[in-house]
């Protein structure tokens, strides 16, 4: 096969035309000799012997008998033994033709159905190939719109990425001014405390101040009456006011109690 296909075409058809000129010329009664169509071509052995064969190949074979006649020698030398002899090789050359011709129509039936097979694969392929095609332009449709719908989700997706860094930031600060505000917090319990502390003192302080106050107010009031009655004893007798022991205990029982120094230390 390889032979074949390095002969060129001008050359394949000078054999066949020289192939078909002596068949012709023999009556179509015998294929020519490979060197008559070698000389006749004007080609070299092994071309006309590749496309000779290939020639052969294709020729529909006859079973027309063959004739002629009886040697003129032959004859000489026996006519009814050669006669005989001639006869059986001309049956026997018929059989042989018919079997070849036999040979031949089974062959071209084989290569008729695989001729019909090989136009059938190629029917499906191109169905196939065809089938491709048009899935790969669906493909190809389909990844020209989802480039597209990237395209325009690619900004959005990048907006919404700033818009995430700028929350987590803002989180952050968040976190920052809850941490302070819970430090602050911590701290306005702890002198809530105490206060609440120094408020307690401070109350206390407050409440023995009232009592101090009542009391001096008392004694204050006590003291005018002592000092009233006291003038009036004086204007009465004429003497001064007491003295000495007398004079003092009745000035502790009148001098009210501080409380101020409660009161700076609370301050």
């Amino acid at each position: 096969m390889s032979q074949a296909v390095k002969i060129s075409a001008e050359v394949r058809e000078r054999v066949v035309a020289a192939a078909a000129e002596l068949y012709e010329k023999s009556g179509r009664k015998r294929f020519p000799a490979i060197d008559q169509v070698r000389q006749l071509a004007g080609v070299d052995m092994d071309a006309a012997s590749v496309v000779l064969k290939d020639w052969r190949r294709i020729q529909p074979a006859t079973a027309a008998a063959l004739e002629g006649e009886v040697p003129e020698g032959v004859r000489q030398a026996g006519q009814a033994a050669l006669e005989a002899i001639w006869a059986q090789a001309q049956a026997m050359a018929n059989d042989s033709l018919l079997a070849a011709q036999a040979a031949w129509e089974l062959e071209r039936s084989e290569l008729d159905g695989l001729r019909a097979e090989l136009a059938s694969a190629f029917e499906r392929q191109a169905a196939e190939l065809d089938a491709t095609r048009r899935q790969l332009s669906v493909s190809l449709a389909l990844t020209a719109q989802q480039a597209q719908d990237l395209a325009v989700a690619q900004p959005q997706a990048e907006a919404f990425r700033a818009r995430l860094d700028l929350a987590e930031g803002r989180v952050d600060e968040l976190e920052s001014e809850l941490a302070d505000t819970k430090e602050r917090l911590q701290r306005a319990q702890r002198e809530l405390g105490q206060s609440s502390a120094a408020g307690q003192a401070a109350e206390a302080a407050l409440s023995k101040l009232r009592g101090e106050l009542l009391q001096s107010s008392a004694q204050t009031v006590m003291k005018g009456e002592v000092a009233k009655v006291r003038n009036q004893a004086e204007a009465r007798l004429g003497s001064p006011a007491p003295s000495g022991e007398e004079g003092a205990a009745l000035k502790a029982a009148y001098t009210p109690q501080p409380a101020a120094e409660d009161i700076l230390k609370f301050r």
